[in-house]
């Protein structure tokens, strides 16, 4: 018995993980299978409209001059980045309010994009930056290294690995030596965290908790909004935190 698929669960499959080996090997399957069928000529012509639709570039919005500082009110008073973010079109922008406790994502163009939950939080006081464990330090950060566990495992067993970081992980580049002049180190944005225990620290909703200086969010928001973000260009991140 078939099950019918309709247009939105098709594109669905193409959502995440683009550059992966699974997805390439999804999309020749899926040729093979169009090129077989009755239609197959037909469909896989270089003028067909989807064909032409699909290789159409869309415009880009012009990068701001001076980079892309997309601070506002909220922010006013905060100790935050000195320097804009030398943003080029695919890039973007997440603005992290510790005193909200909440992420903006930005374009390159600083075209707002969503809002979610967040924590910069670490085990000192809330305008505590410049200690081991304490706040993540406020300025410009970029998005390094992933470290994609859930890819790896859905549905891994209990770890102190997994339940620290959760889903996903990234490590932050910091851009203005604000890690450096605190003499603090390995700062990453990521999600788990070990006060939910096992299996909450892997839930897609965890509860979020303070780190020991890391920036934190909830599982599944790292896999659909921060890694689509990642995968098509640099991700900058300006931290904000309360001064003393």
């Amino acid at each position: 018995m078939t099950t019918p698929m309709s247009a939105e669960r098709f594109s669905d499959r193409f959502r995440f993980y683009r550059d992966q080996p699974q997805q390439q090997r999804g999309v020749l399957l899926l040729f093979e299978a169009i090129s077989s069928s009755d239609q197959g000529t037909e469909i896989l012509d270089e003028q067909a409209p989807w064909a032409i639709a699909f290789s159409e570039q869309p415009p880009q919005a012009p990068v701001p001059a001076g980079g892309l500082d997309p601070r506002g009110s909220e922010e006013a008073g905060m100790a935050g980045p000195q320097k804009a973010a030398p943003v080029k079109p695919g890039d973007s922008y997440l603005l992290v309010n510790d005193r909200d406790e909440d992420m903006e994502a930005y374009d390159h163009s600083g075209k707002f994009l969503w809002k979610l939950p967040c924590l910069a939080r670490g085990q000192g006081a809330d305008t505590d930056w410049s200690h081991t464990n304490t706040d993540t330090p406020p300025g410009l950060y970029k998005l390094g290294q992933l470290y994609a566990d859930y890819e790896q495992n859905p549905n891994p067993p209990c770890s102190d690995t997994a339940m620290a970081y959760g889903w996903y992980s990234f490590d932050l580049e910091e851009l203005e030596g604000q890690e450096v002049k605190a003499g603090r180190a390995g700062i990453m944005l990521h999600g788990g965290g070990s006060a939910c225990g096992w299996p909450g620290a892997w839930a897609p909703q965890q509860p979020l908790h303070p780190t020991l200086g890391c920036i934190r969010i909830h599982n599944a928001d790292l896999r659909d909004r921060v890694l689509p973000l990642y995968r098509q260009g640099t991700v900058y991140v300006g931290v904000f935190q309360e001064k003393k």
